[in-house]
């Protein structure tokens, strides 16, 4: 529920005190998604968002390869990258969330580009 109420903000583009802000060009997100994974996500998913992150060989589980993020069942890719930040995705049996929780911490907006980012690096 949690992730659908985001996902929903996002999708307004509702930010902060609820001032709807216009949503940027494609191009653009896409182009500040790459930044904001630069910062957030590479140091476990690795710079091609492959699961081959430096820190890799610390972590308990390995990151999931974030250009294969299909749409599988009925989440969508945006909905699947909520969850992730969120803490709300689901891992084998017998293992634990790692992933550090984000949602509390990044914007609606850079939730939103980093996952414009993630969808236009997906492999076919």
């Amino acid at each position: 529920m949690k992730s659908r109420m985001l996902l929903l903000a996002i999708a307004a583009g509702i930010i902060g005190n609820g001032t709807v802000l216009a949503a940027p060009s494609q191009e653009e997100a896409i182009k500040k998604g790459r930044e904001h994974f630069k910062i957030f996500c590479v140091n476990c998913h690795g710079v091609n968002a492959d699961g081959k992150g430096p820190l890799v060989e610390s972590l308990k589980i390995t990151p999931y390869d974030l250009t294969a993020l299909k749409q599988t069942g009925d989440l969508c890719i945006a909905e699947r990258v909520l969850r992730a930040i969120a803490g709300l995705h689901d891992v084998a049996a017998g293992q634990k969330k790692d992933m550090p929780v984000f949602s509390g911490n990044l914007e609606s907006i850079t939730v939103y580009e980093i996952t414009q980012y993630l969808k236009s690096i997906q492999k076919e």
